[in-house]
């Protein structure tokens, strides 16, 4: 009886468990499976990241920090997965990104970023982001380059060869009654992103590769993508998302993104980081699944077994013969 009680708890148990496996393991499977739409995938993990709580603690620090973008990205991105907003903190939202505040809190050093290409905050950054849209920004950019080549100073040969290729973009944009405008903007991106800094090393490399060893359609595509995804995301959001990417797939995967989510980009991807792009942690988790889901099959293997044995085993007793 002892064995048969001990076997039914080992049951119970790993059933109990497999309640808990199963979900996980699905969960895991779907983000593997949606590996390839990068919408799709942010969505099946904000379903269990973002909730009411977490949205108010993004704003109160969007707002604290009179972050007008992000609090504007967070609030259409809860509206959107129908999580309540408190009036008071859409209301404070909205007066950060009315337009007469934004311009007087960032005119100045919007000014200063068009004129120098130097930025110390998101307006200078802003400022010269627009300044790359024009042929300005490209002759500033090589000016500049060409006064460190002159000192002796360290070239920044990805910018010299983005600045040349966007004078040759500017003509083009012109004479096609802009046409390749996405390549501009793509270009704009690009070289705004560098200047803050979230450019990583490894796809700076892999694109300076592109550009001089001949493979400029490829590089074209890349300035699509990421003029796509400015243009329809906003250029912060294109630089948040720049911090992931490392070559040309994740620049597509990105614009996907952007295109899906447009102004929730932002909130998308200070949510969930990396994981809006790319499945890193869905293919551990779906290896600690599997990993999990044997060891608990042979754990309710086992469990019935022994107690189908210990249930069965009075029936297959033989007596004993007693010697007279």
């Amino acid at each position: 009886m002892r064995r048969f009680l001990a076997a039914v708890s080992f049951l119970l148990a790993f059933a109990g468990a497999a309640h808990w496996v199963l979900p996980v393991g699905r969960h895991a499977l779907d983000l593997v499976m949606a590996r390839d739409d990068a919408a799709r995938l942010a969505d099946l993990q904000l379903d269990r990241t973002l909730n009411e709580a977490r949205v108010a603690q993004e704003l109160d620090a969007a707002l604290a920090s009179e972050d007008g973008e992000m609090a504007a990205s967070f609030i259409e991105l809860a509206d959107a997965r129908s999580i309540a907003v408190a009036p008071g903190r859409r209301a404070q939202a909205m007066v950060l990104n009315a337009p007469g505040a934004r311009m007087a809190r960032g005119a100045g050093r919007f000014g200063k970023g068009f004129l120098t290409g130097e930025s110390e905050d998101l307006a200078g950054l802003a400022g010269a982001t627009a300044s790359d849209l024009t042929v300005w920004g490209d002759v500033r950019d090589l000016g500049r380059e060409a006064v460190h080549w002159a000192r002796g100073e360290p070239v920044d040969t990805l910018m010299v060869d983005l600045a040349g290729l966007g004078i040759v973009a500017t003509g083009a944009t012109y004479a096609a009654f802009g046409a390749p405008l996405t390549l501009r903007a793509g270009l704009s991106v690009l070289k705004g992103a560098r200047r803050a800094g979230v450019l990583g090393g490894r796809f700076a490399g892999n694109l300076t590769a592109a550009l001089r060893g001949g493979r400029q359609a490829q590089a074209a595509g890349v300035l699509a993508d990421l003029g796509a995804a400015g243009a329809k995301a906003g250029t912060r959001a294109a630089f948040a998302g720049m911090r992931h990417v490392d070559d040309a797939a994740g620049a597509a995967r990105l614009a996907r993104l952007s295109q899906a989510k447009g102004g929730q980009t932002l909130a998308v991807i200070k949510t969930l980081g990396r994981g809006a792009l790319f499945v890193t942690e869905a293919m551990a988790k779906l290896g600690f699944w599997l990993i999990a889901a044997a060891l608990n099959l042979f754990g309710l293997v086992s469990s019935f077994n022994a107690m189908a044995v210990a249930m069965l085993r009075p029936l297959w007793r033989t007596p004993r013969v007693r010697l007279a």
